[in-house]
């Protein structure tokens, strides 16, 4: 018997399913997790959506159900090299596709049509229980409610035109983008679809592909110069698709500007295959043409332009930038050549896999496929009973008008199959949907709770327990919350209606204007979380803000608010509170949080809170920890005499850091606005009689926001999106010297221009997370070339410096982007300086200063942020804060030698660094010194480390074998405050979370320049040495410790020689001279000519090795040897701290540390401060404060987690000069009735004679609430 029989009644397959319309079975509650684009769902709003297969299914043949995509293109008149209207067969794009724990995004092109399509899926990481097919469950039949195994795609809309076009550029034409959600209600997956135009254009493709011309010009070079063209073949005609593809390729893998090559015109390869009639291609793809005429031959050359480095996540390519363009029509010239040849792998099977389907075969010459049975229910033919199912299902709620028809379908998909437990099911279904249409209209009722329970979603009768309707209503409220208080008047009906009281009283108590814990969760998708925390927080409040109607805002607010009494959480009061009167929404009467009722004691001898307000947590940390720093606070509390006037010849004149970089008005009247609100800021905190003060929007938003963002016009400015991206390490210079071109490539010596960046596009050196930040956030260091102290030639270093490479490590850094100048590198030893200049077009009138005033002051009040979970990073933040303060401050005095304005913020924060570069075979050192507002500490890969070993990572010497060159860094010249980055970022996207072991006092001594020539430094690189060794040994006794079976097995490997086999030394086996090696292979990037770069080196047969027998003593040996690693170790180590004991003469005072707890791209920020005079730390978490005596306990903690961020020492001997904590003024109390003011002598007037003004008494920390602590719910 080949056919399985099952055995089971129809009763064992759960007869509950057959007969329970979709929504109607009890007992199983289904969460519903709402995203912003499943809101655009909206109730009346009828779209079907279909499983993923047949969605991939129509993409691929243009030929959506519901999406007008192919419609549209059919109206358009596309001007492409081939036509659209064919089955796409689609290949990856470049490096531009990537994954993470909630993004995948796949870039592809066609391989017919060479139309790009990029498929971008996100889901919530932190709801992943709620996704189809989360635990990978085998469906069970019959398909209950309560399961989703696949998810359902439905078209939620297009973005704009506007918007479509204001993305689209030469670099990526974006045609439409569509947006798709899965409906099945606890789900969060959503899709993206873009598409765009071919990036090359039909006349490129006409002239690669035109043999016939190229064969002519073959020909006729070789009866010129036949010894010259003598290994030329006709192949050469289809090779110039071929030919380009490796000069993109090469340009791609190219590191960094210097190892840019040029091609020569007279290149005999280029000269044939595209010579004059290709000029074209190249000057598209933006390569320098130069001309040199020689008797009358043009002997120039085409110099290509270097892309900068991949900015995307897991070191991917972004979109829309030159590198992806360059990748793109590299993309499409490989179709071209895929099409020849035959070898192109199609993508498609990965799209399924992503979208947890299969794919359905022999489609082509299915006549099913477009029946309409088919469409309705978004389903192919031959697919399986769960799908047809499921699909049913998700169809059942999307379209509530056609029911009828959705069960016919189901009958007819049932006799296609021929299937007879699902034909079954289907007349089951016809069955109780006509009897309960025939029940609903002979009712006793007057139809209104049958109305009712329909809006509630459910089918009438109401057969329905007390917890399924609750559990419908709350539903109803999670999908659609403007429809709150008719959602409340329907439950109370059907409650009215009820005859059981406890089962009324159930219904009624959800109806009541306060909301319930349990429908509170449900609102805001924590169903199954037992806290509120930040990321919480921050999810609710996204929210709101993205709600369209007031209905809406508030059924989120009360559902806050219930959390907030449930959790007696006084702060997120405050927060649900200011987002009503922000919202126009009423506080309602009694509210414990609304201002008429706080009474919070306020603790006199803690300083003033921040609160707040929209995700600025690290803003609030930044600007507690500065209030603390007296050069800033008296610039900020005694502006008037700092600042700098707002006219022409001022502006022009101010010159900001080391780049010495100009600023147009408005960048000064930014400035000076949020100088003026932190004035008024540092004023309350010393002032405030309320436990936390509100910083202003108008500060936020100059802190957070570029100029260039305050001057664009309101009605184009979109709220600017979480830019996944981690940030870049903090680099070196590029140690690789130009590689020397490869023979008869023709390559010739080329100018590389750096063009300088003005204050808004100046590049950070800063790490770079979470949102859009400023532009102008960073004051990059300055660089000047000196000759080495130990030099004896006079050397001039190039200044062609790459940008940073968001895959830069410890062991492979880049270059900070600096741009005091352009540099024209025209030899090895001459440089032209060509004076500054702004490259960026001015968006308003220099001379229109009321214009630009006006624009900026009004943006300031009224720009929004980006909102959610996005936040920024610290060291950027702080950058933008700096930046601001010298933007708005007169200089103090010029350096001469320099011309570098100083002022109290740099003189204040900012440490002078130089880079030392030698090859091997030099003697003296290339150095390069930069002017930096803080140095960068990296943690270990693995495990904990001390902050010295962090610093060393960044400081001490490396040795680049493959360059041939060793470098470290030194610190010039030290500020009074230091900052210490802690480098968290990694080159894949995540945060490196290992513990750095912070000390109390820092001594820099080990880190300080010294000339090449001096004891110091001569003991300093032994210190590298013993260093390095004793790293080395650290990580062989790890590898061991990990796995100490490791040299067990290897001795076990070892096998007595049985036979005699060929000539061995050293127990490997040699080869014979005369066998052949492994054919080489290489890839379609150009035939093995002398013409050529080639890429793929050729594979080689790896040597035999023969087993010797097993030594004797092994055991023996093997603890010997360990116990030799462990004694070297401990005398590296006693050797090193010897040595580091007498460097102990600039030491540095830990005065505050601002931490970070969460991923990389969200979560909560707050700072640790010392009071020196009180010896006291303090840790301030936006609007509370608490404080802790104990240091040994503090730094305990912070060295034992992977909060700790960025740090903030003082020197020593200025501590008492730099920093205090000002204690804030306590308010005097009226003098009671009867009492008049005493005179004193000297003529002042004391309040009474009965003694000082009371203090209030010290809260205790437990009775004053954190912000936003996670507040636990259950």
């Amino acid at each position: 018997m080949s056919k399985r029989y099952d055995l089971r009644s129809q009763d064992d397959l759960d007869g509950s399913a057959y007969t329970a319309l979709p929504g109607t079975s009890s007992g199983e509650f289904v969460p519903h997790n709402m995203t912003p684009l499943k809101l655009q769902l909206a109730p009346g709003r009828e779209i079907p959506g279909c499983h993923p297969s047949r969605w991939v299914y129509e993409l691929i043949n243009n030929d959506f159900t519901t999406c007008d995509l192919f419609e549209r293109a059919q109206r358009a008149k596309l001007d492409v090299p081939f036509a659209w209207q064919h089955p796409h067969r689609l290949v990856i794009c470049g490096n531009q596709s990537f994954s993470s724990s909630s993004i995948w995004e796949a870039s592809t092109v066609c391989l017919d049509c060479h139309f790009h399509f990029v498929i971008r899926t996100t889901w919530d990481d932190t709801l992943l229980g709620g996704l189809c097919d989360h635990n990978h469950n085998e469906p069970k039949w019959p398909l209950r409610d309560a399961q989703f195994p696949w998810h359902h795609l439905v078209w939620v809309g297009s973005d704009s035109e506007i918007n479509v076009n204001a993305e689209s550029s030469k670099y990526y034409p974006l045609l439409a983008r569509e947006r798709f959600i899965c409906s099945a209600p606890p789900c969060t997956f959503q899709l993206t679809l873009e598409v765009s135009k071919p990036r090359m254009p039909v006349e490129w493709i006409n002239l690669l592909q035109d043999r016939e011309t190229i064969l002519e010009i073959l020909h006729a070079a070789k009866a010129d110069d036949p010894e010259r063209y003598e290994a030329a073949t006709d192949d050469w005609a289809g090779q110039a698709p071929m030919n380009l593809n490796t000069y993109l390729k090469n340009i791609l893998e190219v590191s960094d500007h210097e190892n840019v090559r040029s091609i020569s015109k007279r290149n005999k390869r280029f000269a044939v295959l595209f010579g004059q009639r290709c000029h074209s291609i190249f000057q598209g793809l933006e390569w320098t043409e130069t001309f040199n005429t020689i008797n009358g031959v043009d002997e120039g050359c085409f110099t290509p332009s270097a892309p900068a480095p991949p900015g995307g996540p897991n070191g991917t390519t972004e979109l829309n930038t030159y590198r992806a363009y360059l990748e793109d029509v590299r993309s499409e010239i490989e179709c071209l050549i895929h099409k020849q040849q035959n070898t192109a792998q199609f993508f498609h099977p990965h799209i399924y896999q992503q979208l947890k389907c299969t794919e359905v075969p022999n489609l082509q010459d299915n006549a099913l496929v477009n029946i309409q049975r088919y469409k309705l229910l978004g389903v192919l033919p031959n697919q399986q009973k769960e799908i047809v199912v499921n699909a049913y299902k998700r169809q059942w709620d999307l379209l509530p008008n056609k029911r009828r028809e959705l069960i016919e379908a189901l009958v007819g998909i049932a006799n296609d199959l021929n299937d007879e437990q699902l034909s079954d099911y289907a007349m089951t279904q016809s069955s109780v949907f006509e009897s309960q249409l025939q029940r609903q209209s002979s009712g006793d009722d007057d139809g209104i709770v049958s109305q009712a329970l329909t809006f509630l979603g459910l089918q009438p009768p109401n057969n329905y327990k007390a917890d399924a309707l609750v559990q419908a209503f709350r539903q109803k409220l999670a999908k659609d919350p403007d429809a709150a208080t008719t959602a409340r008047s329907m439950l109370q009906l059907i409650a009215q209606a009820a005859t059981d009281e406890t089962y009324q009283a159930t219904l009624l108590m959800e109806t009541e204007a306060k909301m319930s814990l349990g429908t509170s969760k449900v609102v805001l998708g924590l169903v199954g979380s037992s806290g509120f925390g930040p990321d919480a927080l921050d999810a609710a409040k996204a929210k709101v803000e993205s709600s369209k109607s007031k209905e809406a805002k508030i059924t989120y607010l009360d559902a806050m608010e219930a959390i907030a009494d449930h959790t007696n959480a006084t702060d997120l009061k405050w927060t649900i509170n200011e987002m009503r009167q922000q919202n126009g929404i009423p506080i309602p009467d009694g509210n414990a949080g609304s201002s008429s009722h706080i009474s919070r004691s306020v603790n006199y001898e803690l300083p003033v809170g921040l609160e707040n307000i929209g995700n600025t947590c690290y803003l609030n940390s930044l600007l507690q920890y500065l209030f603390t720093v007296k050069p800033v606070r008296e610039i900020a509390l005694n502006y008037e005499s700092f600042k700098l006037d707002l006219n022409d010849e001022s502006i022009k004149a101010r010159l900001l850091g080391g780049n010495k970089m100009q600023m147009d008005r408005g960048e000064a009247v930014v400035a000076q606005a949020f100088a003026q609100e932190l004035s008024d800021l540092f004023a309350n905190l010393q002032t405030s009689d309320k436990v936390a003060t509100r910083p202003s929007q108008r500060l936020a938003n100059a802190v957070l926001l570029s100029t260039h963002t305050l001057l664009k016009d309101p009605k184009q400015t979109t709220e600017s999106s979480a830019a996944p991206k981690p940030p870049p390490l903090p680099a070196r210079p590029s140690p690789a010297p130009p590689k020397n071109p490869l023979e008869d490539i023709e390559m010739v010596d080329a100018s590389e221009v750096t063009f300088p960046d003005t204050l808004e596009t100046a590049s950070t050196g800063s790490s770079r997370t979470l949102v859009d930040a400023p532009d102008e956030d960073s004051d990059r260091s300055y660089e000047k070339v000196e000759e080495s102290s130990a030099s004896t030639d006079a050397q001039v270093i190039d200044s062609v410096i790459e940008v940073e490479d968001p895959e830069a490590s410890p062991e492979n850094y880049g270059t900070e982007s600096k741009d005091s100048e352009v540099m024209i590198t025209l030899n090895s030893n001459q440089t032209e300086r060509i004076p500054e200049q702004t490259l960026d077009a001015k968006m308003v009138d220099v001379d229109d200063t009321q214009t630009v005033d006006q624009k900026v002051l009004t943006a300031l009040e009224h720009q929004k942020r980006s909102s959610g979970t996005d936040q920024q990073d610290v060291e950027e933040v702080m950058g933008s804060i700096l930046n601001r303060l010298q933007a708005a401050i007169r200089p103090t005095s010029t350096d001469g030698s320099t011309g570098i304005q100083l002022e109290k913020i740099m003189e204040t924060f900012f440490v002078t660094t130089v880079n030392y570069t030698k090859k091997f075979d030099e003697k003296n050192y290339q150095q390069e010194i930069s002017f930096d507002r803080s140095i960068t500490a990296f943690p270990a890969p693995e495990g904990p480390c001390s902050l010295y070993e962090a610093l060393g990572r960044n400081f001490d010497q490396q040795i680049i074998e493959e360059s041939k060159l060793s470098r470290y860094t030194a610190i010039k010249t030290l500020p009074p405050v230091l900052h210490v980055l802690i480098q968290r970022s990694q080159s894949m996207g995540s945060k490196n979370g290992n513990p750095v072991v912070i000390p109390e006092t820092l001594y820099l001594d080990r880190y300080m320049d010294a000339p090449h020539d001096s004891p110091e430094f001569r003991q300093r690189v032994e210190s590298w040495m013993i260093a390095n060794r004793a790293a080395d040994i650290k990580s062989q006794k790890a590898k061991l410790e990990s796995n100490p079976s490791v040299f067990e097995n290897f001795l076990n490997s070892y096998n007595p020689v049985e036979d005699d086999g060929p000539a061995t030394s050293n127990g490997i086996q040699t080869r014979d001279p005369d066998a052949s090696d492994t054919e080489e292979r290489w890839d379609f990037d150009g035939p093995v000519e002398d013409d050529f770069l080639w890429v793929d080196a050729p594979t080689k047969e790896a040597p035999m090795v023969e087993l010797l027998a097993k030594p004797e003593g092994a055991d023996v040996v093997d603890a010997e040897v360990r116990d030799m690693m462990e004694g070297e170790l401990q005398q590296r180590e006693k050797d090193l701290s010897e040595y580091f004991s007498d460097l102990k003469n600039v030491p540095y005072r830990l005065h505050a540390v601002i931490c970070h707890r969460g991923h990389l791209m969200s979560g909560h920020y707050w700072v640790w401060i010392h009071d020196f005079e009180q010896k006291v730390w303090r840790k301030y978490n936006d609007s509370n404060v608490e404080t802790n005596k104990n240091t040994d306990e503090v730094l305990s903690s912070l060295s034992t987690s992977g909060e700790p961020y960025f740090l903030c020492y003082v020197r020593d001997s200025d501590k008492d000069e730099y920093v205090n904590v000002p204690k804030r003024h306590v308010p005097t109390p009226p003098p009671e009735a009867g009492e008049s003011p005493e005179s004193v002598e000297d003529g002042e007037v004391q309040t009474s004679a009965k003694g000082p003004s009371p203090v209030p008494e010290a809260v205790e920390e437990e009775d004053v609430l954190p912000p936003y602590r996670e507040q636990a719910m259950e």
